[in-house]
């Protein structure tokens, strides 16, 4: 696609300026990526950026700002152009990974209204093709037009414009508004202010069954609503007396009747059904409760799975609300009197005992462009938790701090759990408008009155909306993606109150719904309530109820309440969406519900989208409350619950900073394997991510990776069993080795244990609805092993220090120098962020098997195939290539170095890469 100076004059297209931040700042903006940013600029397809520089006056100037390459994730590189008018006056060629680019260094003759353009050319594709760029125009006398430096919102500043070119063919739109337009649902949502609850909800009928006058079926519309009626009332009726909703009964029955006679099918008796099945519903035993708490809040700035959750993307209004009479009234009083409305309320929840509630809230500074400016105060725009008593009195701030603090949640000892980017790291996918502050939030405890404040979770990536299952174990959302993809895993896992034994509930070889978010146990039962929600979007979707004893990764345990909605970008882009569910019993919910539009990644939803409704597993939704300004959600009765049993902490005060793992019998879950194969398990520590941007640094080939480390190997006895020390605190992975130490399985996902921690599992990769062997594990009688780190353990993992030495004794004599044979150059120069031998190594997946970012493999078979028992390479050398003759322990490092997915760093510090291509031992990292 790189442009060859075409004889026709090209055509130019003015750019649309958005707020939006992305590569650390703002952005003009037009067809299919094509933006500029203050020092930036990305071309779209077909459609080349351009930032545009108006000569003031006649005279000489000259041109000076590299161009390189600001995303080094790959693709096929750029071209960078520099025209006066339309004739081509410099030129460069960036490679995908250039990271030092080229300067221009021209002097021009020019006249006064003549234009400088510069511009970023795809070449052929346009992933990864953000390029750094601010080109400075300077006159002879002295004076100096940087790009950055008049960088804003106005098209023209101190001469400088922003458009992008359209190639010729290619179909190209114009440039996007700046902001997501009106939605006409949601205007008309606006539209019932001032009505009462029954004005209000016959508005809202008409628009859920697009009503349209003359033009409607009332008879199709009439049929469908009391079959949902009788469904309802049979259900209800089950277990009642006889005269429960009778007088009901025979109305409906009536009705059905009368719309035998089309004629008879009119909208007056398609309100009377309507009328008669929200009597039906607001009968329900369940839902006799005087008051409904929920809060109200406008929409995250940002509409993603991560962002929609950082305090600087919120957007100010709303607060904590109770409903007097729910279904009968629109009564509702803001329990602090507006004090909450300068920021923004996050997930309240209700203590057991109905009298405290706690929440999330993050107070937003005036003048803070929600999504636009991110402070630089180290306590600023953050969410913190905070109690308060049910009439509004004793409100009291107990977490502070440069951190986000979300989603608190009330244990059944009294204590809080929460979600909290006090365990710092970075998600390994994200670009710059996800800013600097830390990405990742895991579970964390905390105690009521501020104190004992303590991480639960040591997972590397995030962690999502805890609550307490009725055995009293703590259920919430994972995001789980160790050399798979990224967009597919955020499902339920549970652990115990003190963080101990951490297990995969259900979804998490599943790949649909993306997200399984909001989960809330079901009273009375083992099933489970959870919003099937997208990646690139916020928290929202469709309902779904889960039973984990049925099977732990199948959608056969699954049961859509909302079947109409599908699952959010895993199935398709919904036109309404529903959150926060509130099970009362496995068919009836409180929920909040939305009939406009949902908005994905980068905008934000409408901000009056949601309203309170009851929703039943039998296809009836009615509504109990609406704001038409603001939505409302979070719905729960104002009342006490059940509290689940406390479960004794398993971890004891002052414990050794290690536990103990006892493994039943490895051949669980490895098919067919000849028993005596497996002999040793590797663990391997997984580093979370501390740099900002997605591969930068770059750890290895597969892209978006964890830095690891091989911590070392304990035995495995000849039953399959094995007992051994695990450094607590630590997540770790597992890899069953064969004789050869190659790797036949290896976990991936993450473990870890806390402190004096005793923990056991029945195998590798077996059924979860399995159960442990009757016998008695040989390990279970020995002493547990302490972990030998052998040559490789207990230090990052380096390509250059564990691998190119191995080469250089046995390689280069053949693979280096001008002429390598066969192409296969194995020496050790740098090679853009790597080696030239590791480029070579890795080229051919299969010399070098591995996963590659955003696979969609979701279960590991067994038998090593994509790792070092699948390797080219390995056969090659454990056959004697050309009489090389490698000793065992070279063997087993080329092994471990592929199936650790042949990663070159073991760091994410750029000053420790630098000593790692120095071949450099790197200490293990502050942040693990």
């Amino acid at each position: 696609m790189a442009l060859q100076g075409a004889p026709s004059r090209p055509e130019y297209r003015a750019l649309a300026y958005t707020d939006q931040r992305w590569q650390n700042s703002t952005y003009w903006t037009g067809s299919d990526w094509a933006r500029v940013g203050s020092d930036w600029q990305h071309p779209g397809s077909g459609a080349p950026s351009v930032r545009r520089f108006v000569i003031p006056e006649d005279g000489k100037v000259t041109i000076s700002g590299r161009v390189s390459k600001l995303d080094l994730g790959g693709g096929d590189g750029v071209k960078a152009i520099i025209r006066l008018d339309e004739t081509e006056v410099w030129s460069a060629e960036i490679e995908a990974r250039d990271d030092k680019g080229k300067e221009p260094q021209l002097t021009l003759d020019v006249r006064g209204g003549q234009a400088l353009r510069f511009v970023v050319d795809p070449r052929a594709s346009i992933a990864y093709d953000s390029t750094r760029w601010d080109p400075v125009v300077a006159d002879i006398g002295g004076r100096k037009h940087q790009a950055s430096a008049a960088f804003g919102d106005q098209q023209g500043r101190e001469g400088w414009h922003y458009e992008m070119e359209v190639l010729p063919g290619a179909a190209v739109t114009s440039a996007p508004p700046a902001t997501h337009p009106p939605n006409a649902v949601a205007a008309r949502l606006r539209a019932l202010a001032g009505l009462d609850l029954p004005a209000m909800v016959e508005a809202e009928w008409r628009l859920e069954d697009s009503v349209e006058g003359d033009k409607t079926d009332w008879s199709k519309l009439i049929a469908r609503h009391l079959d949902g009626t009788q469904r309802l009332l049979s259900n209800l009726r089950r277990n009642a007396s006889d005269t429960f909703l009778g007088e009901e009964q025979i109305r409906l029955t009536q009705l059905t009747e009368t719309t035998r006679d089309p004629q008879q099918c009119t909208e007056k008796l398609y309100l009377e059904a309507r009328w008669l099945k929200r009597r039906v519903a607001l009968a329900n035993p369940l839902i006799r409760f005087d008051q409904l708490l929920f809060c109200k809040r406008r929409p995250t700035s940002y509409s993603h799975l991560v962002m929609q959750y950082f305090g600087w993307r919120a957007q100010r209004g709303g607060g904590l609300f109770v409903l007097e009479k729910p279904g009968h009234s629109l009564k509702a009083r803001d329990i602090l009197d507006g004090k909450l409305a300068g920021g923004s309320v996050l997930g309240p929840n209700l203590s057991y005992d109905g009298r405290q509630i706690v929440f999330s809230w993050v107070a937003l500074p005036d003048g803070l462009r929600p999504g636009v400016d991110q402070p630089e105060k180290a306590d600023e725009a953050y969410f913190h938790l905070y109690v308060v008593n049910v009439d509004g009195t004793g409100l009291r701030q107990i977490t502070s701090g440069p951190f986000d603090d979300l989603m608190p949640t009330w244990l059944p000892d009294g204590g809080i759990a929460f979600s909290s980017t006090r365990r710092k790291g970075y998600a390994r996918c994200f670009g710059y408008q996800f800013g600097q502050r830390w990405h990742v939030y895991t579970l964390h405890r905390v105690e009521a009155d501020g104190s004992g404040l303590t991480m639960l979770s040591h997972h590397d990536t995030n962690e999502w909306f805890p609550s307490v299952m009725n055995d009293g174990r703590i259920v919430y959302a994972r995001w789980d993606y160790i050399d798979r993809d990224a967009v597919t895993h955020q499902n339920l896992w549970a652990t115990r109150p003190d963080g101990s034994n951490p297990v995969a509930l259900w979804g998490n070889a599943v790949p649909s719904p993306h997200c399984a978010f909001e989960v809330r146990a079901v009273p009375g039962s083992e099933k489970l309530v959870f919003t099937a929600s997208a990646h690139h979007s916020s928290t929202a979707g469709s309902i779904v109820l889960v039973d984990p004893s049925v099977d732990n990764n199948s959608h056969a345990t699954l049961r859509r309440l909302t079947p109409s909605v599908p699952f959010p970008e895993a199935e398709g882009r919904p036109s309404q969406y529903y959150c926060t569910p509130w099970p009362l019993s496995e068919e009836y919910f409180l929920v909040s519900y939305s009939p406009v539009d949902l908005v994905f990644e980068p905008g934000a939803q409408s901000d009056n989208a949601l309203g309170l409704y009851l929703l039943d597993a039998f296809g009836n939704r009615e509504l109990i409350y609406r704001d038409p300004e603001i939505g409302s959600t979070s719905p729960m009765p104002l009342r006490a619950t059940p509290r689940p049993r406390v479960i004794p902490r398993a971890v004891a005060a002052n414990a050794s900073p290690v536990g103990t793992m006892l493994m039943s019998d490895v051949y669980r879950g490895l098919g067919n394997v000849e028993r005596g194969t497996i002999e040793q398990l590797r663990i391997v520590q997984i580093f979370p991510k501390t740099t900002p941007w997605a591969n930068n640094p770059w750890i290895g080939v597969g892209g978006e990776e964890n830095a690891r480390a091989i911590l070392g190997t304990v035995p495995v006895y000849e039953d399959g069993s094995a007992h051994f020390e695990v450094p607590a605190g630590k997540p770790v992975l597992f890899q069953a080795l064969d004789k050869n130490g190659l790797a036949y399985q290896t976990m991936r996902t993450i473990t870890y244990v806390q402190p004096g921690e005793r923990v056991s599992c029945v195998g590798c990769h077996e059924s979860r609805m399995s159960s442990p062997p009757v016998r008695r594990a040989l390990a279970a009688s020995r002493t547990p092993s302490k972990i030998e780190p052998g040559p490789l353990g207990g230090t990052p993992f380096s390509y250059v220090r564990f691998v190119q030495p191995i080469l250089n004794r046995h390689c280069v004599t053949c693979h280096g120098g001008a002429k390598p044979e066969k192409g296969l150059d194995l020496t050790s120069a740098r090679s853009g962020a790597f080696t030239i031998s590791y480029a070579s190594l890795t080229k051919s997946p299969s010399l070098v098997p591995r996963f590659p970012a955003r696979n969609q493999i979701q279960v590991t078979e067994p038998g090593g195939k994509i790792g070092a028992l699948g390797s080219t390479l390995m056969r090659q050398l454990r056959a004697g290539h050309k009489d090389v003759k490698l000793t065992d322990t070279e063997l087993r490092a080329l092994a471990a170095w592929i199936d650790l997915n042949a990663v070159f760093y073991g760091s994410c510090d750029p000053a420790d890469n630098a000593k790692e291509l120095a071949g450099e031992p790197i200490p293990m990292p502050e942040i693990q």
